[in-house]
């Protein structure tokens, strides 16, 4: 049986079923991981610097367990492990490629969810 392929009921659990601090993580998650997930792309791909792969893969990893989407933590825990021992490239870069793959599937999915918990405009003067 495969894993959903976006799970956020941790952070229904931090939230306490707060949607303004489920909209706030959101938005950060949406503003934040996909330079960061560029970067490291393109890091693995243009570099053999695997010191900077390893720190950039660690920073992701904080969000990638927040917001949970099918194998892009284990993945980049991988990628992050691998990298601080500065060996695995071709699998560092297969990891890397299913990272992207199922980050760009989540990405729609995560955005809806944001927009649902995005709070009512306030009118005023």
């Amino acid at each position: 049986m495969n894993a959903p392929l976006l799970d956020l009921s941790y952070l229904f659990e931090i939230s306490y079923g707060d949607p303004q601090y489920v909209f706030d993580v959101l938005s950060l998650f949406i503003e934040t991981f996909p330079p960061g997930l560029a970067n490291l792309e393109r890091l693995v791909r243009e570099t053999d610097d695997f010191d900077a792969i390893h720190k950039q893969a660690h920073t992701l990893k904080s969000s990638a367990s927040i917001i949970r989407i099918r194998e892009v933590y284990d993945d980049i825990t991988r990628i992050d492990m691998l990298a601080r021992g500065a060996t695995g490239k071709a699998e560092i870069i297969s990891r890397l490629d299913n990272v992207l793959f199922n980050f760009r599937k989540a990405l729609p999915l995560i955005q809806a969810e944001r927009g649902r918990n995005q709070p009512p405009t306030q009118g005023g003067a």
